[in-house]
């Protein structure tokens, strides 16, 4: 049995971390205190709806990491693998720097503020301006190996 070019053999959902939900569990009060000189109600459902809206967003929002036969997928964007020449595992202690200083402003980036590791992917593409790729990780190793690196 032959593998399929599309199935990825290496994928991962960077969700945010649990903590990075305790903020949206002020939303709620926050409307029901607002609206309750006026309707309670209102407060109640209001409060439910956008607590639900954003913690819904934060969700779908996260990145998902595919690496299939042919093709490098990090959220929204892809790249054909003959043109991933590198993977660079950076670790937390180093993420602060690439983030900031040492960021090429050519870079394609995707950040997960509550993930600390990164992969940085250096590409080839001679019709592409992008110099590498760096973005937010759980697996960075795995990332690696299943990129041939």
């Amino acid at each position: 049995m032959t593998e399929q070019r599309n199935e990825p053999h290496y994928s991962e959902w960077v969700l945010p971390n649990w903590t990075s939900f305790l903020p949206t569990l002020a939303i709620f009060p926050t409307f029901w205190l607002t609206f309750l000189p006026i309707n309670v109600g209102t407060g109640f459902w209001s409060g439910i709806t956008v607590t639900a809206v954003v913690i819904f967003l934060m969700v779908a929002k996260s990145a998902r990491i595919d690496v299939t036969v042919d093709l490098l997928k990090v959220a929204n964007a892809q790249i054909e693998r003959k043109f991933v020449t590198s993977v660079e595992v950076i670790g937390a202690e180093q993420a602060f720097f690439e983030r900031g200083s040492n960021l090429d402003t050519r870079a394609w980036i995707h950040f997960q503020g509550s993930v600390s590791t990164l992969a940085r992917v250096q590409v080839s593409d001679p019709a592409d301006p992008t110099p590498y790729w760096l973005f937010s990780t759980r697996k960075p190793q795995k990332l690696k190996e299943a990129l041939g690196y």
